[in-house]
Order: structure tokens, then C-alpha cells, then sequence
């Protein structure tokens, strides 16, 4: 009789423990499913932000090439004196698609008043631009004719079209060149999409860069036009964000400049529903817009994530409730699995940082060889018109306490136009490196020898006492240059003449160097091939005197 009520004890004992092994089981199942979902939506969450910064980065950086590219071309037709159909195509011949992602082509656009559109057809048909028709969009005060392109697209846009036909192109432009920087516009069909079929076309827009005349050109500082970049913004997102989302994340570009954000181009497919926990926004600046990334996550991202994870740890933990005997195995291996979970997510995250460390290094390498180009000319290598201007100015500062001053030997070839035309530019271009060449020769180690643009070339000489110091490197120059060239096996002879300005202390780099333009001018009026000194004065409107090779330069 007294079994019974053991047993009877027994068996509620077990039900006290079975039961209690399911509240502890059923409890440390909850406890591992919300933290492996915990963790896994950290994960997420820091993919995502990673993304996020990686996609603006990209786009941020991109967009930065653009701008300095359209400056580039901008600053080079702005370089050229007698601009022309010829000149446009040598600029942009290095520009592609490849190099410009999402472009549809690069073009020189020219304002014309109501009243004067015959007279810049007749002016640009001069330069090059055969057959070209202006045709207006409408009566407007002032059109926005497009006069030379260079497509990247293999669709080239119809010279001779009025830009002002849509307004977002038109006023981009006006504040391009109210502003004098790169503009972007609202966003629109591009005028040669709009033949296509409604399904091809896409949100597009432009970027525009004034043009205005550089140092040295009969228009100097006058506005002159606008070089147009065509952007059709989904290829611009596909082909610049394809390689950063890796189909983890799907990215829809909008312009917040309008009253009403709109479209730059429409989210990938694949996204899923908008999430606030996972759905990130970056802002970037693109042409004096302010657009909008906003990045939503895709299956792929998730699948990255196990997002079933939490469903299983539930049910293994359930089942080591059940089967008492086995718990500790269970609960061990699922443990370490969610570990294992973790360490790869951790390890997925540190080589995502890597790679963008590595990235961020690629960037600054390719920033430092922007910098390079931007200063240096692509043809000689020689320092460009603005680095000579930097070093001119930076000598000011070097010599402002010292006993010696700077000498500008300001230099144009005589006869290259003519070998330039016959020879052609391939043979024009051989003989500048050469000439590029012998001007290094002819100056010391720290002395700067600089293309200005087309034939002219300027020489920075510092450390320099008496102006009979800076003539005996002008008459080496001009010594130097007299000397046969040999383009394509025969001898051929160019000349130089050179204009040579002193710097005075409190003047300007500008002016000292304008004073070398000058007087080399002087040189070229009064017979070429030889060397003008500037007077002392240091103005424009001052005489300048011609000063012979003495005696000892004879010997040089």
C-alpha cells in the first residue's frame, strides 16, 4: 500500500521535472531565437549602413570626374585662340564610355541673341563645323545653339540644335554660367531620346560647364559657351553602382532640388517591401543638386544573413526540450552553430572593411594622378598654365627677402603653324615634345619649363640677379630652336621668338608675366627669332627694347 502513494510521488516528481524542463527548455528556446534574430538583424543593419556609405562614396566619386573632366575640356577650349572643329574632336578623343560610365556624349553648345543667329552659323561654319544649320526652338531672346559633339553612345546629337527646346537644359546652362561652375539639370527625356519608343527612354539630365577665354587668347576672360555632358541616369546608376551593391542592396537616385523630389532613376528590381530598420538614405551633391540615395535590401542580402536561423535554433531547442537525453548535445551544437553563425558574419564584415580600405586607397592614388593631369600637359608632360601661375606666384613669396629676384622668358615658335598644316598633327605633336625637349636642356635643374597652350611655351627662371642673367637662357632658347628638327627622317626648321620680364618687387606674377607676352609680341613684330626685353615698369602699355646676344652669350 505504501508503493502507491511513492509511486504516485514519483510520477508527479517527473511531471514536476518534465514540466519544469519545458518552462527552462521552452524559455532558453525563446532566449536563443531572439538573440540569433537580434544578431542577425545587427548584421543586416551594418551590411546595409556599409552599402549605403560605399553606393554614395561611388556615386560622390563619380560625379567628382565628371565635373573635373567637363572643367577639363572646358579650360582646353578655353586655352585655344582660334577655337575650331578640329581642336573640339583632339580634346575629346580620349573621353569614352569606359571612362565615363552613364555618358552619353560631350558637346560645345554657343549662346546666339534672336538677331544674330546667321552670324554665328556663318562664324562656326568657318571653324569647321561644315553644313551646320542654327535652327531655333522658338522666339526667345537668346538661344542655346549645339555646334560640335563627341558621342559616347554611338547616337550622336543634330549640330545645330537649339538646346532651349527644353527648359531644363536651358536653364542649367544659364546658371552654369551665372555661376561659373558645373551645373546639373532637373531631370528630363534627352531632346535626341525623344524619337525613341516610350519603353527605351529614360530619366535623364546634363551637366554644363561655362567656357570662357584663357590667358593669352583675343578673349580672354570673355564668355565664350558651354561644354554639355549628357547623363541618362539608369545607365549612369547600372553602370556605376554595379560593381559596389553586388545585387545585395537595390538603389533608387532622387533630385531633391524640385518642389516635388523626382526620378533620377528607378530602384533595382529585387527590392523588397520598405523596411525602416534596414532601408538606408545618403544625400550626395552632384552640379549644385542635392540628390537622394535611398537603398533598400534585396533577398540576396538576406540570404547572406540566414534569416531562417532563428526558426531552427526555436525548433532544435524544442526538440532537446522533448528528448531530455540528448539536450546538452543539442543545445552545444546548436550553440556553436549560431556561434559559427556569427564569426562568419564577423568575417564577412572585416573583409567588407578591408575592401573598402583598399578602395578608399585607390582613390586617393587616382585623386594624386587627377591632380597630375590637371597641371601638367598631356602632350609634353611639361607643367600646364596653371602650375606655372602657382610657381610664378610662389616665387614672389620665396624671393620676397632675398637679393635675387625671378626672370619670365615668354616664348612662341615661328613656323609652326605651317609644318603643323602640312606635316599634320601627328608630326606637329612630335616636333612640341621635342621642343619640350631642348627647352629643358637650355634651363637649370630647378628652373620650370611650361607648355602655355597650342605653340607657346613660358620659362621660369628664379635665383636670377640682373636681367643679362635671364637673357643668356633666352638667347640659348632661341639658339636652341634655330637647330634643324628632324619630323618623319628629313630636317626642318622652326624658329622662336622670346620676350623676357624681370620681376620687381611689388608687382604681381601676372604682371611680370603679361610683360614677357608683351615684349615676346614686340619680338615677333620686329622681324621674329629673336628675344624682346621687357622694360622695367612692368605695364602693358610701357616700350619694350630688343636686346642682342652680348659677347659672352655668343659663347653659351
Amino acid at each position: 500500500m505504501t508503493q502507491v502513494p511513492q509511486a504516485r510521488k514519483r510520477r508527479w516528481r517527473a511531471v514536476a521535472w518534465v514540466t519544469v524542463v519545458v518552462v527552462v527548455g521552452l524559455a532558453g528556446s525563446l532566449t536563443v531565437m531572439t538573440a540569433v534574430e537580434r544578431a542577425q538583424q545587427r548584421h543586416a543593419a551594418a551590411l546595409m549602413t556599409q552599402h549605403a556609405d560605399e553606393v554614395a562614396r561611388a556615386v560622390d566619386g563619380e560625379a567628382e570626374r565628371y565635373r573635373d573632366t567637363l572643367s577639363d575640356v572646358a579650360a582646353a577650349v578655353g586655352a585655344q585662340s582660334d577655337f575650331t572643329a578640329g581642336d573640339f574632336t583632339e580634346i575629346t578623343s580620349r573621353l569614352t564610355r569606359q571612362r565615363l560610365p552613364g555618358a552619353t556624349g560631350v558637346a560645345f553648345a554657343v549662346p546666339a541673341p534672336a538677331g544674330r543667329v546667321s552670324a554665328v552659323q556663318a562664324l562656326w561654319r568657318a571653324r569647321g563645323a561644315s553644313g551646320l544649320t542654327l535652327t531655333p526652338a522658338g522666339p526667345a531672346r537668346e538661344h542655346k545653339f549645339l555646334i560640335f559633339s563627341h558621342p559616347l553612345d554611338g547616337t550622336p546629337a543634330t549640330p545645330g540644335r537649339d538646346l532651349s527646346e527644353a527648359p531644363q537644359p536651358a536653364y542649367a546652362l544659364d546658371v552654369a554660367r551665372a555661376s561659373r561652375q558645373v551645373t546639373a539639370s532637373e531631370t528630363y527625356v534627352l531632346l535626341k531620346d525623344r524619337t525613341l519608343p516610350g519603353t527605351e527612354q529614360q530619366k535623364s539630365f546634363v551637366l554644363a560647364m561655362p567656357v570662357y577665354g584663357g590667358m593669352g587668347t583675343p578673349d580672354a576672360g570673355l564668355f565664350r559657351g558651354w561644354t554639355v555632358m549628357g547623363m541618362r541616369g539608369g545607365d549612369f546608376m547600372d553602370e556605376t553602382l554595379r560593381s559596389q551593391s553586388r545585387g545585395a542592396v537595390s538603389v533608387a537616385l532622387l533630385d531633391l532640388s524640385t518642389t516635388t523630389p523626382t526620378i533620377v532613376a528607378r530602384p533595382t528590381t529585387g527590392a523588397l517591401p520598405r523596411s525602416g530598420a534596414l532601408s538606408r538614405e545618403r544625400t550626395v551633391i552632384v552640379g549644385q543638386r542635392r540628390w537622394q540615395l535611398r537603398l533598400e535590401p534585396t533577398n540576396a542580402l538576406l540570404v547572406r544573413t540566414d534569416r531562417r536561423m532563428p526558426a531552427i535554433a526555436f525548433g532544435i531547442a524544442t526538440l532537446i526540450t522533448l528528448l531530455v537525453a540528448a539536450m546538452a548535445g543539442i543545445l552545444v551544437s546548436a550553440r556553436d552553430r549560431a556561434m559559427d553563425a556569427v564569426d562568419r558574419a564577423t568575417a564577412a564584415l572585416r573583409d567588407d572593411i578591408r575592401r573598402r580600405e583598399a578602395t578608399e586607397v585607390e582613390l586617393r592614388e587616382r585623386e594624386g594622378d587627377l591632380r597630375h593631369l590637371a597641371l601638367h600637359d598631356p602632350l609634353t608632360g611639361l607643367p600646364n598654365r596653371t602650375l606655372f601661375y602657382e610657381r610664378a606666384a610662389h616665387a614672389i613669396a620665396t624671393h620676397a627677402r632675398s637679393a635675387t629676384t625671378f626672370a619670365v622668358t615668354y616664348i612662341d615658335l615661328d613656323g609652326f603653324k605651317q609644318i603643323n598644316d602640312t606635316l599634320g598633327h601627328s608630326a606637329g605633336d612630335a616636333l612640341l615634345n621635342e621642343v619640350a625637349a631642348r627647352l629643358r636642356q637650355c634651363v637649370r635643374a630647378g628652373d620650370t619649363v611650361s607648355r602655355l597652350g597650342g605653340d607657346e611655351f613660358a620659362v621660369l627662371a628664379e635665383q636670377v640677379g640682373t636681367i643679362d642673367d635671364a637673357t643668356i637662357v633666352a638667347d640659348r632658347i632661341i639658339r636652341a630652336l634655330k637647330q634643324p628638327f628632324e619630323i618623319d627622317g628629313r630636317p626642318h626648321r622652326i624658329g622662336a621668338s622670346a620676350g623676357v620680364a624681370l620681376h620687381e618687387q611689388g608687382t604681381s606674377a601676372e604682371m611680370t608675366i603679361r610683360s614677357a607676352d608683351k615684349a615676346m609680341y614686340d619680338a615677333k613684330a620686329a622681324g621674329k627669332g629673336h628675344y624682346v626685353v621687357a622694360s622695367q615698369t612692368h605695364t602693358m602699355d610701357d616700350s619694350m627694347h630688343h636686346r642682342e646676344p652680348t659677347a659672352a652669350q655668343e659663347t653659351l
